[in-house]
């Protein structure tokens, strides 16, 4: 392995390092239950914890190795009400990559963020800024950090035992790595088909784009296409577990950052 100083040229040209491809956190999709204004705030952990097997470790075009690797990640949360209608969220999340040979894979990030949304006839509309470091390896050596100003729209729509979770992300993020400055579009549509009480079927086709603005990354332009089936099971309204197969692939008008990725295993979301 690597030391933080001389991978920096290597997370210059990823422009976001190896891992999480696509991390938008899709708990996002949801709307979150309705809170009266006059309420105390509330605390709340939630995540998941993700043992998987991908064909492409690295996210590599050319260098494909397959391997295992867990991912867990947590936030911590409050919650609260300013009106019936405007809610504020602040959070800490933790969220790493460990892989079980291919060590050069591993990452890990730290965020700390807030969140404002008003819902307005079904629609969620949210401001968020995040403060966030980037670590190689599991919180070993930090590579940047950079504070990402985002803005959303999100609504659910109920088809008798369907419901579609459409989520538009638009991001910039500053960061003291000149390579990792960017606009980043994010559309993700999220689908559950309900079975019955406990089990659904699931899926969140994704797309993402990005414009990188500086350093060896400037006019560079990536786009992430990404296609999911789960099956789900609640144990209960705030435990469950989904065992996935996804397929990822990325364009880019830099060949070398082309890439294409199936990954297959459970996950266990929970909330508390």
């Amino acid at each position: 392995m690597h030391s933080s100083r001389a991978l920096l040229p290597v997370l210059g040209l990823l422009g976001t390092g190896t891992a999480w491809a696509a991390d938008v956190d899709l708990t996002e999709l949801k709307a979150s239950s309705p809170i009266p204004y006059y309420s105390a705030p509330s605390w709340s952990v939630v995540g998941s914890v993700t043992p998987s097997f991908t064909d492409n470790a690295l996210f590599s075009r050319d260098n494909r190795r397959s391997d295992f690797f867990y991912e867990p990640d947590v936030s911590v949360r409050l919650d609260g009400n300013l009106t019936d209608d405007l809610s504020y969220r602040l959070y800490a999340r933790a969220q790493y990559d460990a892989f079980a040979r291919e060590k050069d894979g591993n990452a890990a990030v730290a965020r700390m963020g807030a969140r404002l949304t008003e819902n307005w006839d079904g629609w969620r509309f949210s401001a968020i800024y995040e403060h966030r470091y980037d670590f190689d390896g599991v919180y070993r050596d930090l590579a940047f950090t950079s504070d990402d100003v985002m803005g959303s729209v999100a609504r659910d729509f109920r088809v008798n035992n369907v419901t579609f979770s459409p989520l538009l992300l638009l991001t910039y993020r500053f960061s003291d790595l000149a390579e990792a400055r960017r606009w980043r579009f994010d559309a993700l549509l999220g689908i559950e088909v309900r079975l019955d009480p406990k089990w659904s079927i699931v899926s969140t086709p994704l797309f993402e784009a990005f414009w990188f603005t500086d350093g060896l990354n400037r006019g560079r332009q990536d786009q992430i296409y990404s296609a999911d089936i789960g099956l789900k099971y609640s144990f209960a309204s705030n435990v469950s577990i989904t065992t996935t197969v996804l397929y990822e692939a990325r364009e880019s008008n830099v060949m070398v950052r082309r890439y294409r990725d199936l990954r297959i295993g459970p996950r266990l979301d929970f909330a508390f």
